[in-house]
């Protein structure tokens, strides 16, 4: 019983990891030829905030770390500032998540909505403090109007294709790496 939840973690691992690699592969296509004048939500993000906050044993440190670094790499990123944020991030909503457990969608929703503000602060003073360009504070925050607003529809999702729940007091593995 204990091997088959074992190999459901790391199956779920593999599915996590090779949603993230899609979502990077899709923000590389050359879909546009001219700069867009608004910024659409980060999929890679919010899907592993909402992986972290309903089901913590799936996305650990190492892999958020890796997935993140290899976007920082090819998504021409300062190589891993938003890595080691989304880290940061990625373990708050970790210890977060047993004590959301009974917790009603809205506050989840608002725990999440202040995690994704959180990580554009972050980027924000670290890019000022290290002297980076940034991209302007107008774009950044239709940014973050735009995942706070698609959270709800990515835990759908995740819950209807992917069998994402929230874990419950039988799941043993909660928390594990």
């Amino acid at each position: 019983m204990a091997k088959a939840a074992l190999s459901s973690k790391w199956l779920m691992r593999l599915l996590f990891a090779g949603l993230c690699l899609t979502l990077i592969f899709v923000q590389l296509l050359p879909l546009e030829t001219t700069p867009r004048r608004w910024a659409g939500p980060d999929f890679m993000l919010l899907v592993t905030l909402a992986w972290a906050g309903r089901r913590p044993d799936i996305p650990s440190a190492p892999l958020v770390a890796g997935l993140f670094l290899l976007a920082d790499f090819l998504l021409l990123r300062p190589p891993g500032l938003v890595a080691a944020i989304v880290v940061l991030a990625t373990e708050i909503q970790r210890n977060r998540a047993p004590r959301m457990r009974d917790a009603t969608f809205a506050s989840e929703w608002l725990n999440a909505a202040v995690l994704m503000i959180g990580i554009s602060i972050c980027y924000r003073i670290i890019s000022a403090l290290v002297l980076l360009p940034t991209p302007s504070l107008g774009l950044m925050l239709m940014q973050v109007m735009m995942n706070i607003a698609v959270y709800p529809l990515v835990v759908f999702i995740s819950h209807i294709l992917f069998g994402v729940r929230r874990a419950n007091v039988h799941d043993s593995a909660v928390g594990a790496n």
